[in-house]
C-alpha cells in the first residue's frame, strides 16, 4: 500500500470519528433540559425511580437531561416551581394546597407518587408522651421549616385538640447525624419525620416510638409530582415523558430492588449505608426503598401508574380545612389533572422489568 492511499485512509477513519463524535455530542445538546426539586437535602434510595430514570437513560429517551436538585421540603419545592426556578417538584401538599387556595400558587398536580402518609410523630422508647395528647408544650424536631411535616406535624396536634400555634413549637434539626444527635441529647421532646428517615435513624441506633394516628389519617394521599398551570398547558409532552420516565423507574425498582439501590448509592455514594458489612447494608438500602416504594401505588388505580384519585384528595382537603391548615375548601380541578396518565402509561412495561431482572451486581459495578 503506498505512503499516499495509507494517509488518504487513516484520513477518513479520523472523519468518520469525528463526525461521529460532533453527531453524539449534537445529540446530548438537543435534550431539553429540565430541573426536578426532590424534597429533601439528601437524595437517597427512597427516590430510586427518579435516580434510576435518570441513570438509566429513561429521561433522555424522552428527550430531556434532567437534574434532580434536593431542595429542604416539600413547601420549599412547591414555591421554587411557582416561582419559574424549576419546570417539576415533588411536594407533599400542605403548602401548594395553601397558595393554591389562595392564588399566591400557580401550579396544580398531575402524577400521584403516595397514596398513603408518610409523616408521623416519633418519640423516644421511654419518653413519658403516648399519644398525640401528651406533646402541649413540647418542642418537635422537623428537617427545616419549610418540611412538609411542619404542615403535618400542625394538623396532626389540631387534629388532638391543641392549638399548633400556641401549644407546641417545631426547631429544625436537619437530618443524618444531626438530627440523631438532637433527638438522642433530647433538645426536642419528638420529632415529625418521613418513613425512610426514621428507618435511617433505626440503622443508625436510634430506634423511635411512633405515636399512633388514626387510620384516617394514615391513608391521606401524599406527595405528587406537580408543574405550574402555564407548563401543564404549554408543554404536555414534556411533562408526559418526565412522568413516564419515573413510572419506568418505579417498575425498574420494584422489579430489582436491589439494582436500583446500587443504581441510587452509586450517584449518591453519600446516601449509602455505612455499614461495613456490604450484604447488610445492601439489605438495609432495600429495606427503606421497599417500605417507600410499598406507597406508590394502591388498588384503586389499577394498573395506572401516578394516577391521582380525586375523592382521596377531597378527603385530605376537608381534613386541612377542618383542622384549620386551609381556611377554605378548593375545588379539586384546581389542584390536580390526570390529563396525562393515559400517555404516561403508554410504554411496554414488560420490556422495562426484564432490562431490571438481567442486571446484576457485577453488571452494575462494572464487573
Amino acid at each position: 500500500m503506498s505512503t499516499m492511499l495509507r494517509k488518504r485512509r487513516l484520513f477518513t477513519a479520523a472523519a468518520t470519528v469525528l463526525v461521529f463524535c460532533l453527531g453524539g455530542m449534537q445529540s446530548a445538546s438537543a435534550l431539553e433540559k429540565v430541573r426536578l426539586l426532590i424534597p429533601v437535602r439528601n437524595i437517597d434510595e427512597a427516590f430510586s425511580p427518579f435516580v434510576v430514570a435518570k441513570e438509566k437513560g429513561y429521561f433522555a429517551s424522552e428527550g430531556y437531561d434532567v437534574t434532580l436538585i434536593a431542595v429542604g421540603g416539600s413547601n420549599e419545592a412547591a414555591i421554587q416551581v411557582s416561582a419559574g426556578n424549576a419546570e417539576v417538584g415533588a411536594a407533599s401538599p400542605g403548602e401548594a394546597l395553601l397558595g393554591v387556595q389562595s392564588g399566591k400558587l400557580g401550579i396544580r398536580y398531575f402524577y400521584g407518587l403516595y397514596y398513603s402518609n408518610i409523616w408521623s410523630v416519633a418519640v423516644l422508647p421511654d419518653s413519658p408522651i403516648k399519644a398525640l395528647s401528651d406533646l402541649k408544650g413540647k418542642k418537635l424536631g422537623v428537617q427545616s421549616m419549610g418540611s412538609a411535616g411542619t404542615t403535618f406535624g400542625r394538623a396532626f396536634v389540631q387534629a388532638a385538640g391543641m392549638d399548633p400555634n400556641k401549644d407546641i413549637s417545631f426547631l429544625p434539626i436537619g437530618v443524618g447525624a444531626q438530627a440523631v444527635t438532637s433527638i438522642r441529647q433530647k433538645f426536642v421532646d419528638g420529632a415529625v419525620y418521613w418513613d425512610a428517615a426514621l428507618a435511617k435513624f433505626r440503622f443508625s441506633g436510634l430506634d423511635l416510638r411512633e405515636l399512633p394516628v388514626a387510620e384516617n389519617l394514615r391513608l391521606l394521599p401524599d406527595v405528587g409530582l406537580l408543574a405550574r398551570t402555564q407548563t401543564i398547558e404549554n408543554s404536555p409532552k414534556m411533562l408526559t415523558g418526565i412522568g413516564r420516565a419515573i413510572a419506568k423507574g418505579y417498575d425498574y425498582s420494584m422489579a430489582n430492588p436491589e439494582a436500583a439501590v446500587q443504581i441510587t448509592w452509586k450517584a449518591y455514594p453519600e446516601a449509602a449505608s455505612k455499614n461495613p458489612d456490604g450484604a447488610a447494608a445492601l439489605k438495609e438500602g432495600v429495606t427503606v426503598n421497599q417500605a417507600r416504594l410499598s406507597i406508590w401505588n394502591t388498588p384503586k388505580i389499577g394498573d395506572k401508574h401516578g394516577t391521582l384519585v380525586p375523592d382521596d384528595w377531597k378527603r385530605l382537603i376537608d381534613f386541612f380545612v377542618d383542622q384549620k391548615v386551609l381556611p377554605a375548601p378548593v375545588a379539586i380541578d384546581h389542584v390536580l389533572t390526570n390529563r396525562f396518565i393515559d400517555g404516561i402509561n403508554d410504554y411496554d412495561r414488560a420490556a422495562v422489568i426484564n432490562d431490571a431482572k438481567k442486571d446484576g451486581a457485577s453488571k452494575l459495578q462494572g464487573g
